[in-house]
């Protein structure tokens, strides 16, 4: 038995150790995600719109629609709302002035800041206690985490898509059917 079988079957356990721990992280983001939005009085996805521009700092309504798996409709829903109490303001692109950036008010970083503080102060508190070397791996392990949750969620649109288009085909052609009677 090679070296490299021998350390995935002995590794077992803890990989599905890792595997539980980061399904339950998801979890746990989504349960305090839904009570800052509820405590500031958003939508749950006005709040994961907020992150994504905070995180560009200047992004186009089309980027953000996209980073946050949003019909452009949608999307200017949420631009609207959040423009309108203050957290997001557009702004022309000062290269494209025919297009226009959403930005994150210093309200909107504000109340970032003073929902998500407990969470920052708690994680720099953990990490402080890795090295460089250590926190260089965990910041590896969670970017090629991520690249897979991303790549994954590609292919899940892709299909929901699918899915939708067939269920309209089949609805359109019985309608188209009903019709021919």
């Amino acid at each position: 038995m090679s070296d490299l079988r021998k350390n995935v079957q002995s590794t077992g356990p803890q990989r599905r150790g890792v595997g539980r721990s980061l399904r339950t992280l998801g979890t746990e983001l989504d349960r305090l995600d839904e009570a800052v939005a509820d405590r500031f009085g958003l939508h749950r996805t006005d709040l994961r719109c907020l992150e994504i521009v905070g995180r560009e700092r200047a992004i186009s309504a089309g980027r953000l629609a996209a980073l946050a798996g949003l019909s452009t409709s949608a999307v200017t829903a949420v631009i609207d709302r959040t423009e309108r109490i203050g957290d997001l303001r557009r702004s022309s692109d000062p290269e494209d002035r025919r297009r226009v950036l959403v930005i994150l008010t210093e309200q909107g970083r504000e109340r970032g800041r003073l929902a998500f503080a407990g969470l920052m102060n708690e994680t720099e508190r953990l990490l402080s206690r890795y090295s460089a070397r250590e926190l260089d791996l965990l910041a590896d392990v969670l970017e090629r985490i991520i690249a897979a949750v991303g790549a994954q969620a590609e292919i899940a649109v892709r299909q929901a898509a699918h899915s939708r288009a067939t269920a309209n085909r089949l609805v359109n052609s019985g309608a188209t059917q009903r019709g021919n009677r």
